[in-house]
C-alpha cells in the first residue's frame, strides 16, 4: 500500500514538473518566436503598434503565438516520459527539435504570406490597422503551424520513440 502510494507521489509530482517546464518552454518558444519575427520585419515595430492600439497587428501576433503552440505542443510529449536521465534529456531534446521547427515554421509562414498577398505590402496594411489583412495572415500562419505540428510528431516519434 505504501508503495503504490510513493509511486503515486511521484507521478503526480513528475506531472507537475512536466507542466512547470511545459509552461517554462512555452514562453520560451513564444519570446523566441516574437524576436525571430522582430528580426525578420526590423522596419515594423509590432509591439509599439500593439501598444497604440493596432487591432491588426494584435490578431497578426496573436496567429503567430497559437502557430507556435501548435508546434511545440508535440515536443511537450516527451518531457519526463521516464523518471531517467536518457529519457530526460531525449525529452528536451525533442522540445529543442520542436522550437527550431517552429522558427522555421514562421519563416515559412512570412514567405508564403508575402507570395499569397501579391500586392499588398502586409507591413503597411497591419500599421494602417487593416484588419482583414491582419486575418489573413493570422490564418496562413496558423495554418503552416498546424501542418507542420504533424510533420514535427511524425519526427519526434520516428526519432525518439
Amino acid at each position: 500500500m505504501i508503495v503504490g502510494l510513493t509511486m503515486d507521489i511521484i507521478a503526480i509530482s513528475m506531472a507537475f514538473l512536466r507542466l512547470v517546464l511545459g509552461i517554462v518552454f512555452a514562453v520560451v518558444a513564444l519570446y523566441i518566436a516574437t524576436w525571430v519575427l522582430g528580426k525578420l520585419t526590423k522596419e515594423f515595430k509590432e509591439w509599439e503598434e500593439i501598444a497604440k492600439g493596432n487591432y491588426a497587428v494584435a490578431i497578426y501576433i496573436a496567429g503567430i503565438f497559437i502557430s507556435v503552440a501548435i508546434i511545440v505542443g508535440p515536443g511537450i510529449l516527451g518531457l519526463f516520459r521516464t523518471l531517467d536521465l536518457v529519457g530526460i534529456m531525449l525529452g528536451f531534446l525533442q522540445l529543442v527539435l520542436a522550437l527550431g521547427l517552429a522558427v522555421a515554421a514562421q519563416y515559412i509562414g512570412l514567405s508564403t504570406l508575402s507570395r499569397l498577398l501579391k500586392g499588398i505590402d502586409v507591413w503597411a496594411e497591419l500599421k494602417n490597422k487593416n484588419v482583414a489583412v491582419a486575418i489573413v495572415a493570422a490564418a496562413i500562419v496558423i495554418a503552416v503551424g498546424t501542418i507542420v505540428s504533424q510533420g514535427v510528431e511524425s519526427i519526434i516519434l520516428a526519432i525518439f520513440v
